[in-house]
């Protein structure tokens, strides 16, 4: 259910959460920078322009969420040790974003809305202040911040610190290097907007497997770093 944004922004700095996330394609980033915005999958198909589709996107369509903005209290990545399934660009907020953007009302998820099947409102969704304060913890993949009121776009001012570009280590047909591109295409897209934001290159923990990831797909590879598709 929803909740006033300054409880989930206590809850979440209570619980020693300062900062956000939202992984997604090189291309879908992009349009984001572009934007200065974090864009609701619904929002950028109907504004007709280019984002990397997603496997969620049936199952956001029929939950009712596909006009809204998801965000992460944690970097799935550097916790899993594993490539992010959204995407290898992660932007990285500081959690006062909630706080000072009149974002107004937040609905925060218990279960990611691929396991919602059969699950009632009450497991899906944080209930109220208590039921946040008693049960959101730091790290737990499943519980992320969605915003249902702002009209499927989340302007992210100067609340976007970085961006953690991963690095797969690997070129395209044409002998072109996957992180420069990308790095390249972020840049240019962060050039219309004014903007200036650092990329950093990830740095693995031990024993993460982003590598062998990236190594089984080369057409989601493609998918993943190729600004133009």
């Amino acid at each position: 259910m929803d909740i006033p944004s300054k409880h989930v922004f206590d809850a979440l700095m209570d619980k020693g959460i300062d900062e956000l996330h939202h992984a997604n394609s090189v291309a879908t980033a992009c349009q984001f920078l572009r934007s200065r915005s974090l864009l609701s999958r619904g929002t950028v198909e109907r504004l007709g322009i280019t984002q990397t589709p997603q496997s969620s996107d049936d199952l956001d369509k029929r939950y009712g969420i596909w006009f809204d903005v998801f965000a992460d209290s944690v970097d799935i990545h550097n916790r899993a040790r594993r490539a992010n399934a959204y995407g290898p660009v992660l932007f990285v907020f500081n959690t006062e974003l909630i706080n000072r953007s009149y974002t107004g009302r937040i609905w925060v998820t218990k279960l990611n809305p691929t396991k919602w099947s059969g699950k009632s409102e009450k497991q899906r969704w944080f209930q109220d202040k208590k039921d946040l304060e008693d049960n959101i913890t730091k790290g737990t993949f499943d519980q992320m911040l969605v915003f249902r009121h702002c009209g499927g776009e989340l302007p992210f001012k100067k609340f976007l610190k970085r961006i953690v570009l991963d690095d797969p280590q690997r070129t395209s047909e044409e002998d072109v290097d996957f992180y420069s591109m990308a790095v390249g295409a972020l840049k240019l897209a962060m050039s219309y907007s004014n903007l200036d934001i650092p990329i950093e290159r990830r740095v693995c923990r031990l024993g993460c497997k982003c590598n062998d990831n990236y190594g089984e797909d080369d057409e989601r590879l493609y998918m993943m770093f190729d600004p133009k598709i």
